[in-house]
C-alpha cells in the first residue's frame, strides 16, 4: 500500500476507536487504498492496521482477491520480512495488521545520513534478496518494493507492504496508465502492463533501491509520474555518483529484458559473507555507519519523538510502516493544550531555577503569579542562560555555538560551527527537556536538513530550517556530528514571550 503519511498524527474524531481485537493509537498515514493506524492487541503488541476504502471494498471480487492475497502473505515467514498477523476481508472496511518494526525507512536513512558506504548496500541487498525469496516462495509478487518499503534494523532490513497491491490492481488505484507500483523503482514491463509484473520486476526494484541507497537517488526521475515513465521507456538508468564496486550488481538488476536480470537465490550466492549475519551474531552492526545507527536508536529509545514533529512527511514514497514501537504502557488519550504566557511558567519556573528556601519560593512565586494577573512589568528572575554565544570567551575554543543563548519561541536561533571537513554534510540531532524535577524530555529527533560546510569548514543555520516545529519553552541541545568525527555540541534556551533575559550567556551587545 503505498502512502504519504503525516507522523504520529493524533487520531480525529471520526476515526475508529478500535479495529478488529486491537485499540488504535493513533493515525500512522493514508494511502491510495485507505487509513493506516498504529494498532495494540490486548496482549500490548504493536502492529500497523491497513483499512481498505469503501469504494474499493464494494467493487466485484475486490475482497476475494484481497483475502487471496492476505492469505498468501500470511505464508510468508522469512526473517527479513514483517509479517502479517491478522487479516478481515469480510469486515465493513477490510484490514491487514502487519507487525510493527522499530526501525527508520531506507528513504528516511539517507534523507538523514547520505548515500550509505558499499558495504551497507551489499549487506542491504542480501537481506532485500532472502526477503525477496521469502515473498515468491509463498507465490507472491511484491509490485511496489522502493525504500519506504524498507526498513533498516541493526540486524538487517525488513521488506515490508507486500502482498496487497494485486488486490487493486482493476480497482483503478494507479499510477498511471494501469499500473500498479512507484514509477521511479518500476520495471519497464510492470510500467507497460501491471499483469506482467514478476520476481524478476521485484529484482528490478531492489536494483533501483539499492542505487537510490548508494547515490540518494532512483534511476529515472521527473516533474510528473508521465516524465519518469516516459525516461523509464526510452532512456538509460542514471547512474551518476554509483560507486565502481556496486556497478556489477546494480546494473544487472536493471536490465531491461526480464530474464537476463539475476534471480533472488543467484544475488544471495555472490554476495556471499553477507548473507551470514544473522541476529546475536557477532558483528551484527558492522555494516551500518555511525550516523545511521544514531538513527536507528532515536526510534528504539525514543518511539513518539523520533520521527519528527506532527504533520512532516517522509517524502512522496513514504510508507506507513516506518514507525518505531511505542512502550506497551502507552495509552491513547489527548494531548492537552499547554496554557499560555506566564501561568504555565509559573508551574515550571520555581522548579527550574532550584530555590531550595520555601520562604524565597512562594516570594519569587507572588511575584511571578502577581505580574501574570495583573500585567505588571516586574522584571521576573529565570534560570541562568546556557554559555554558548559565538565570539565569547566561554565558547573560544568549541567547535559550534549560537548566535544568541536564550530567546523567545520565535526568536531567531542560528546554529555556527568551524573545523568541520570542507564542503561535508553533517548530521544534526536536536533534543529538549523540560525544567527539574521532572526533567522531562519534550523533544528528541535527527533533523531531516543536513547543512553542508563550506570550503573553509564553517556553516551557519537556522534553527528553523533544522527543526521547523513550534519550540516549547525549555532547554534544547544541537549536536552536530561530521562523517567519521566526534560529535560536537551547543545549547539554547526557550523562554516566555516578554521574560528579561538571564545573565550567562545572552548574546553580545552591538
Amino acid at each position: 500500500m503505498t502512502d504519504t503519511r503525516a507522523e504520529g498524527a493524533p487520531l480525529r474524531k471520526w476515526d475508529p476507536e478500535r479495529i478488529g481485537p486491537y485499540v488504535i493509537l493513533g493515525r500512522l498515514g493514508a494511502g491510495a487504498m485507505g487509513q493506516v493506524y498504529l494498532g495494540r492487541s490486548a496482549a500490548g503488541r504493536l502492529v500497523a492496521v491497513k483499512t481498505i476504502k469503501v469504494d474499493l471494498a464494494e467493487e466485484a471480487g475486490f475482497r476475494t482477491r484481497f483475502a487471496q492475497e492476505v492469505a498468501a502473505a500470511r505464508r510468508v515467514s522469512g526473517f527479513f520480512t514483517a509479517a502479517v498477523v491478522e487479516a478481515d476481508p469480510d469486515a465493513d472496511l477490510p484490514w491487514l495488521a502487519t507487525a510493527y518494526v522499530p526501525a527508520p525507512s531506507l528513504a528516511r536513512l539517507v534523507k538523514a545520513c547520505g548515500p550509505l558506504p558499499v558495504t551497507t548496500v551489499r549487506w542491504l541487498a542480501a537481506g532485500c534478496a532472502e526477503a525477496l525469496e521469502s515473498i515468491h516462495g509463498a507465490g507472491l509478487v511484491h509490485r511496489d518494493l522502493k525504500p519506504s518499503n524498507v526498513l533498516v534494523a541493526p540486524d538487517g532490513p525488513r521488506v515490508i507492504d507486500f502482498g496487497v497491491a494485486r488486490a487493486a490492481e482493476r480497482m483503478g488505484v494507479t499510477t498511471s496508465r494501469g499500473a500498479v507500483g512507484t514509477p521511479a523503482y518500476m520495471a519497464p514491463e510492470q510500467a507497460r502492463d501491471t499483469h506482467q509484473a514478476s520476481a524478476a520486476s521485484d529484482v528490478y526494484a531492489l536494483g533501483a533501491t539499492l542505487l537510490f541507497a548508494a547515490t540518494g537517488h532512483p534511476p529515472y526521475q521527473g516533474d510528473s509520474v508521465l516524465d519518469v515513465l516516459a525516461r523509464l521507456a526510452t532512456e538509460e538508468p542514471d547512474l551518476s555518483g554509483l560507486p565502481g564496486e556496486l556497478t556489477e550488481l546494480i546494473t544487472a538488476c536493471l536490465r531491461r529484458v526480464p530474464r537476463e536480470r539475476p534471480t533472488s537465490s543467484v544475488m544471495l550466492a555472490q554476495l556471499g559473507q553477507f548473507t551470514e549475519t544473522r541476529p546475536g551474531a557477532a558483528g551484527e552492526h558492522s555494516y551500518l555507519p555511525d550516523a545511521a545507527m544514531a538513527l536507528i536508536a532515536q526510534y528504539q529509545q525514543n518511539p513518539l519523538l523520533a520521527s519528527g514533529q506532527p504533520g512532516h512527511e517522509d517524502g512522496g514514497d513514504a510508507t506507513s510502516a516506518s514507525y518505531t514501537e511505542l512502550p506497551a504502557s502507552y495509552q491513547p488519550k489527548s494531548r492537552p493544550r499547554e496554557s499560555a504566557g506566564w501561568r504555565r511558567w509559573a508551574r515550571t519556573h520555581l522548579a527550574w531555577v532550584g530555590w531550595v528556601s520555601v520562604g524565597a519560593a512562594l516570594v519569587v512565586g507572588g511575584v511571578i503569579l502577581g505580574a501574570s494577573l495583573t500585567g505588571s512589568s516586574t522584571p521576573l528572575p529565570l534560570p541562568p542562560a546556557p554559555l554558548t554565544v559565538c565570539g565569547t570567551q566561554d565558547v573560544a575554543s568549541h567547535k559550534v555555538c549560537m548566535n544568541q543563548s536564550q530567546g523567545d519561541p520565535t526568536a531567531p536561533f542560528v546554529v555556527e560551527g568551524r573545523g568541520f571537513p570542507p564542503r561535508t554534510p553533517l548530521l544534526v540531532m536536536l533534543s529538549e527537556i523540560g525544567p527539574p524535577p521532572q526533567n522531562k524530555r519534550l523533544l528528541s529527533v535527527t533533523s531531516t536538513f543536513r547543512p553542508v560546510t563550506s570550503a573553509d569548514g564553517t556553516f551557519k543555520v537556522p534553527v528553523s530550517e533544522l527543526y521547523p516545529g513550534p519550540l516549547q519553552q525549555g532547554l534544547f541541545t544541537v549536536q552536530v556530528t561530521a562523517p567519521g568525527a566526534s560529535p560536537a555540541q551547543t545549547a539554547f534556551m526557550v523562554i516566555p514571550p516578554g521574560a528579561l533575559p538571564a545573565e550567562g550567556g545572552s548574546a553580545p551587545g552591538p
